[in-house]
């Protein structure tokens, strides 16, 4: 349960309310993570007070392998001896061989990127080569998608939380539901520039499309002159159990590839927008078109570069494979002891979804499990939905005790029905 903060975390919570919003605290105290960090190893963080939380989220990605991952700090630390961010006039062998290891994980042609900070900036330049290599101004999404919180990104938004306030959007955006080929054939016209999916969609509950699906938007998007665009900034990076979402269509090259949170390692911003060496072309004509005077650091190549290291090998896929095996074992038997309050559960490698029979159980769900020291959230594209996304290289033993705190929610939030 929520216990009194002590005096010196009551004044940290009103001097960050003045500072960052009054609301932002109120709402994660409502759910009992108004957590102010000190400690934070592994998949674990200390409150200020001392309560320790264990991470079933990872900042959907964010934090795929944990917390301060000593291959990570002992990379940065050995970059710092010699390194700063970088001028992003100048060209720096970390930036090279940083990008050649990136690539040469990704399918077919797409051997060129931009570096960026965010996953919603990385969004934002993929539209806008789209726009531009094409000379056309049309953008599909999916109805149910969620590709972030800036310009074009925002516009790809169905979710009116996100965009109401800054309406009207951008023009030349619109949306189809997710998993309906005939629907995108009829939305498409001369006038599209991209397609825009996420391999699964999480933030709408886990939306997994059939096995030929992206192989018919690969065709339709070919047929009609259209760029496909891969969002893999949740789903990329060993998430689903293979290094990206997108292998698990077999034979399918998207011409943009996106990427981001993970790229991070956790500790230095970190993202990209990739593409083939024919989309590459545009920049040609406009070679500085997009500038960033502070992503793409050199110290962020450094930690990124060992995290793929880390990430992109069977060995440690085979383990994401199996441990999300383990959590989906545990779901179906908690789906047997609450028939009532689970609707349903969806598992792809370590991405991972409890939906709801209630359609607003998340924010109850949320609650409980924090009273129980796990911090998940709920999804905002579909309120019955917890996203259970712990790091990658969380431990048997932890996963355990994730399965007894849902147990322990799930009693709680059914006794209450």
């Amino acid at each position: 349960m929520h216990k009194e903060p002590s005096p010196e975390k009551k004044q940290l919570l009103k001097d960050y309310g003045y500072h960052f919003g009054q609301m932002r605290v109120r709402t994660m105290g409502h759910i009992g993570l108004d957590i102010f960090e000190t400690k934070r190893e592994g998949c674990r963080s200390t409150d200020i007070d001392g309560r320790e939380v264990l991470d079933a989220l990872s900042v959907q990605g964010v934090f795929n392998l944990g917390r301060r991952h000593p291959k990570i700090v002992d990379a940065l630390k050995k970059g710092l001896e010699y390194l700063d961010m970088g001028n992003n006039f100048f060209m720096s062998k970390e930036k090279l061989n940083f990008v050649k290891k990136l690539t040469g994980t990704t399918p077919g042609n797409i051997n060129c990127a931009f570096l960026n900070s965010t996953g919603s900036e990385s969004v934002d330049l993929a539209i806008k080569i789209a726009r531009g290599y094409t000379s056309r101004p049309g953008i599909i999404s999916a109805n149910e998608c969620y590709h972030g919180i800036t310009g074009f990104a925002l516009s790809t938004n169905g979710n009116a939380d996100y965009t109401k306030p800054f309406e009207p959007l951008m023009p030349g955006f619109s949306r189809v539901p997710y998993r309906d080929i005939d629907a995108l054939k009829k939305a498409i016209t001369p006038e599209t520039a991209a397609v825009i999916f996420e391999p699964m969609i999480s933030e709408a509950g886990l939306l997994i499309p059939p096995k030929d699906y992206f192989a018919k938007v690969r065709d339709i998007c070919t047929s009609n002159g259209t760029l496909l665009i891969i969002d893999e900034v949740v789903t990329g990076l060993g998430r689903t159990g293979k290094f990206w979402g997108i292998e698990h269509f077999e034979g399918v090259v998207p011409d943009i590839m996106v990427t981001g949170k993970g790229l991070s390692a956790g500790m230095y911003p970190m993202a990209a927008t990739m593409y083939t060496e024919e989309v590459a072309e545009f920049f040609l004509t406009y070679p500085f078109c997009h500038y960033s005077s502070t992503s793409g650091a050199d110290l962020g190549c450094v930690a990124a570069s060992a995290m793929i290291d880390i990430v992109n090998n069977k060995e440690f896929l085979d383990e994401v494979n199996r441990k999300g095996k383990v959590l989906r074992s545990g779901y179906e038997q908690l789906k047997k002891k609450y028939p009532k309050t689970i609707d349903s559960y969806e598992q792809i490698g370590m991405n991972t979804v409890i939906r709801l029979a209630d359609d607003a159980g998340g924010f109850r769900m949320n609650s409980y499990l924090a009273d129980e020291g796990i911090f998940v959230l709920l999804s905002t594209n579909n309120t019955s939905v917890i996203r259970i996304q712990p790091p990658l290289i969380i431990e048997d033993a932890d996963l355990q005790i994730i399965l007894e705190a849902l147990d322990k929610a799930l009693f709680r939030f059914e006794s209450n029905l």
